[in-house]
C-alpha cells in the first residue's frame, strides 16, 4: 500500500492524528497507522441531513459471518435485477456532513437507526445505494461504530475497528469542512449476482481530480454489507470515461 493521500491529493507520511482527514474519496478513507503496523480503510456529528441538488475478486468470506443490520425491513418496490447502464431513476441526493448521498423510495434505504441507514433493495441499484451510504456513514455517522459492526465485514474489519476505537473511543470521528471531501461522480459495475456486488465508484474532488474505489458488497441477513479489506486500494483516473455519470452536486 502506498502512502496515504491528503485533501490536496499529495502523498504524505504523517500519522492519522497529525491530519484530520486523508481524503481518498467520499468512501472509506485510507489511513496508514503509525509505525506501519496496520492499514486502515475508512471513508461526529449533529445527526442532521440537509437537502442537496437534486473481472475482479469477489468479497472475501470470513470464517464466521458477522451479524447483519438488525430489525425487519419493509418490502421495497425495486425488484429489477438488471445492472443499470444509466443513472437510476427516482434517486434523491441529500447532504450528510458535506457529502451528497443517494436514496430512493423504491431501492432504499428504508429504515434508520440514528445516523445508520439500512434496508436496501436486493437489486443492483440497492447495492449501489448501499455502497455509497455505508462507506460514507462509517466515518461520518455519530453512531459510526454501529455502522461498522452491523454493516461491514471482511478480513480487516475487526483490526481496523479496534484501531479507530483506540484512537477516538466512541466519540464521533473528526468532521470534514466544506469542500474537503470528494463527491460521488459515477459508477461502473464489475460484477453482480444475488449474493455479491462489486462496483467501481468514481469520486470527484474540488480541484477536479478523479479517484476510483472498488466497493465489494455481499447480501447477508436481509441487507447489503460492505467489505473492509486490508488489500483495498484506490486509483487516480484522468477522465470519467467508462463510468456512468451519477452524483448529487
Amino acid at each position: 500500500m502506498s502512502a496515504p493521500i491528503d485533501s490536496r491529493n499529495r502523498p504524505t507520511n504523517e500519522g492519522p492524528l497529525r491530519q484530520r482527514w486523508f481524503l481518498v474519496s467520499a468512501l472509506f478513507l485510507v489511513v496508514v497507522v503509525l509505525l506501519g503496523l496496520l492499514v486502515v480503510i475508512t471513508t461526529g456529528d449533529d445527526g442532521s441531513d440537509t437537502q442537496a441538488k437534486n473481472p475482479a475478486a469477489s468479497p472475501s468470506s470470513p470464517a464466521s459471518a458477522p451479524p447483519a443490520a438488525t430489525g425487519s425491513c419493509p418490502a421495497l418496490k425495486d425488484t429489477d435485477a438488471t445492472v443499470p447502464s444509466a443513472a437510476p431513476q427516482g434517486v434523491e441526493w441529500t447532504l450528510f456532513h458535506t457529502v451528497a448521498l443517494p436514496s430512493s423510495e423504491a431501492s432504499g434505504p428504508a429504515a434508520s437507526d440514528g445516523d445508520l441507514r439500512r434496508c436496501f433493495a436486493h437489486t443492483p441499484t440497492g447495492a449501489l445505494l448501499a455502497a455509497a451510504q455505508i462507506s460514507t456513514r462509517s466515518m461520518l455517522a455519530a453512531n459510526w461504530q454501529q455502522v461498522w459492526k452491523r454493516q461491514t465485514y471482511g478480513d480487516a474489519k475487526e483490526a481496523q475497528l479496534k484501531e479507530l476505537t483506540k484512537q477516538f473511543g466512541t466519540a464521533p470521528l473528526p468532521q470534514p469542512e466544506a469542500g474537503e471531501l470528494g463527491q460521488f461522480a459515477g459508477f461502473h459495475f464489475i460484477t453482480y449476482s444475488t449474493d455479491v456486488a462489486v462496483i467501481d465508484l468514481l469520486t470527484r474532488f474540488s480541484d477536479g481530480s478523479l479517484r476510483v474505489n472498488t466497493a465489494s458488497l455481499r447480501w447477508n441477513g436481509g441487507d447489503w454489507q460492505y467489505e473492509v479489506s486490508a488489500t483495498a486500494q484506490q486509483r487516480a483516473v484522468s477522465s470519467p470515461e467508462g463510468f456512468t455519470s451519477w452524483g448529487g452536486v
